[in-house]
């Protein structure tokens, strides 16, 4: 027993010693390293109609205000379910597709306008999936729609007919080829071709009730459809998850030989159309022996570098484009944490500290195996007249901004170049892809130059455990040749943990009300708002720049550097 009790005095300490170790930053100003892509632009979710709702309504503006250079792209499902439009969880429909009593395709874009029409607004793109099956079409259409959930767990919402393969597959093209000449005369030919199209979702998976051959049939007559209206249209696939729930690994190569091999279902000639490669990449969470969420980085890492091996195994498709479909921490947006508490993370900082260690490190990994990774979509949005703060997978909770949103917005103001910046309290990402982030924290850093001349750092306090969200650690930051020799310079600092931009804080604060008053609501919109606050340079005697600052566990630091008048 005293054995026992010693060990854990030591583990304690030896915890403690680590937390507090002071971390040592060195940014560079004059070595760029490279461009950083806004691969983050990208956001998705299942209940297409969502963007019909107010709360749909007021994220996309806040979306549209993220980025100027690139689109914000958008990723929903059942596009093309059959019902009545309306939501439930990881659920939604359109009904663009019935047939008469003779068999008669009707092509009904009413409630399919109103969503494309807000996909499509400036600033913002749709990245177009062809899913799921409308039910006259369907192979088996009978039962149909679930049993759905507008509130709680969602059931199993994957078995009925919407999942399955078309009883038609000349019907289907055709369908398929109605809509992209709509989306043409709607939209005009240039917008339709700057789209991604893309068929289906997680098709290895209960999400399609097929097989691969037959997959890969369907998705011959969406490619021919597509580029038979607009030859120049971007169309990929499979969207295949993670590898080691229903071998997604054997999947994706099975699809990308047929590309390259295979005899095309219309045409007859060998191989398919692909202009672009994705998949999806999760990690995992549970709750551990003490009570606490444990996520799993390594998961989502281990993904993303399986899936590159793939790929860089087929010359032919290396160089491609590749998206990561969804690229998230776990697998059920639709599942509120106040249900299934392992998902607690998404409304703390957690959510936003592992989005800065899980998505500057994608394109890296990406780019290590000749990858060209252009975007990776968080399946995360907003939902319609859910509870306050229940943890579902969102950027909002009744219009009021998450912290992971927050780190969105952080990233959104990093610049286009890389800089070489270090930080003795990073972790080699092959570490956490072999052991994750389950000792020491993953204490990292990421710098950029703006075109405007300015430098921004990212820096992020990381551990899979949200077991201790008061744990400090010091960080001394280094920050040479940011600027030429004598220019003076100003900076600010930029927070988000358990007390800076997160409004969760405050409404347990608040005793969690479900009602809240006009003043609690006014209060907590302004908890999760970003501030920045000067924040203090020391120059050094060899021209450095110098500083210190505490990192939180679970919290992101954003620094941005400007020249000042002397």
């Amino acid at each position: 027993m005293i054995s026992r009790l010693l060990l854990a005095a030591l583990l304690s300490a030896t915890c403690l010693s680590n937390a507090n170790d002071k971390t040592e930053v060195h940014v560079d100003g004059a070595l760029p390293t490279g461009e950083l892509r806004p691969i983050w632009n990208y956001f998705g979710a299942d209940e297409a109609g969502t963007v019909l709702t107010p709360e749909g309504q007021h994220l996309l503006h806040e979306l549209n205000q993220l980025s100027d250079s690139e689109p914000i792209r958008l990723r929903f499902h059942h596009l093309l379910t059959s019902g009545d439009g309306t939501l439930a969880l990881k659920w939604s429909s359109t009904n663009v597709y019935t047939e008469d009593e003779n068999g008669d395709p009707t092509y009904d874009w009413t409630l399919m306008d109103q969503i494309m029409d807000q996909l499509t607004q400036p600033g913002i793109e749709p990245f177009v999936q062809a899913a799921f099956m409308p039910q006259d079409l369907s192979s088996q259409p009978e039962p149909y729609t679930p049993k759905l959930t507008q509130h709680g767990l969602p059931k199993d919402m994957v078995s009925g007919g919407a999942f399955y393969p078309p009883k038609d597959y000349q019907k289907w093209q055709d369908l398929i080829a109605a809509w992209v000449q709509h989306s043409v005369d709607r939209y005009g030919k240039e917008a339709v071709s700057s789209w991604l199209w893309e068929l289906w979702n997680e098709p290895e998976s209960p999400y399609f009730r097929g097989t691969v051959a037959e997959y890969c049939k369907m998705y011959d007559h969406f490619t021919y459809a597509v580029k038979s209206i607009v030859p120049d249209a971007r169309v990929g696939g499979p969207h295949v998850t993670d590898p080691g729930w229903k071998n997604g690994d054997v999947f994706l190569s099975a699809f990308l030989e047929h590309c390259r091999s295979g005899t095309h279902a219309v045409t007859g000639e060998i191989g398919s159309p692909l202009d672009f490669v994705a998949y999806h990449a999760k990690g995992t969470t549970r709750i551990d022996e003490n009570g606490h969420v444990e996520m799993h980085l390594r998961n989502q890492l281990r993904t993303i570098q399986t899936y590159s091996e793939i790929i860089a195994s087929y010359p032919e498709f290396a160089h491609l484009p590749v998206y990561l479909g969804e690229s998230d921490p776990e697998g059920c947006a639709g599942c509120p944490a106040t249900l299934d508490p392992e998902r607690d993370y998404r409304r703390t900082s957690q959510f936003a500290s592992y989005t800065a260690a899980s998505f500057l490190r994608k394109q890296d990994l990406v780019s290590r195996y000749g990858g060209n990774l252009q975007g990776a979509v968080s399946w995360a949005f907003t939902f319609h007249d859910q509870p306050w703060f229940n943890g579902l997978r969102a950027l909002t909770t009744n219009e009021v901004t998450l912290p992971v949103l927050n780190a969105f917005k952080l990233f959104s103001r990093l610049g286009p170049t890389r800089l070489q910046a270090t930080s003795t309290g990073m972790l080699e990402t092959d570490t956490i892809i072999s052991d994750s982030v389950r000792a020491d924290p993953d204490i990292g850093v990421l710098a950029t130059r703006s075109q405007d001349g300015a430098v921004q750092i990212l820096l992020w306090n990381y551990h899979d455990v949200a077991n201790d969200f008061s744990t400090e650690t010091p960080v001394s930051l280094s920050l040479s040749k940011i600027f030429e020799p004598g220019q003076a310079a100003t900076a600010t600092l930029t927070r988000i943990d358990e007390h800076h931009a997160n409004a969760y804080t405050l409404w347990r604060a608040m005793d969690e009300p479900q009602s809240p008053s006009v003043e609690q609501i006014s209060a907590l919109h302004a908890a999760a708002e970003l501030v920045s606050q000067p924040f203090p340079l020391a120059p050094a005697t060899d021209g450095s720049l110098q500083a210190e600052l505490i990192l939180p566990r679970q919290s992101i630091a954003f620094i941005e550097l400007r020249k000042s008048n002397p």
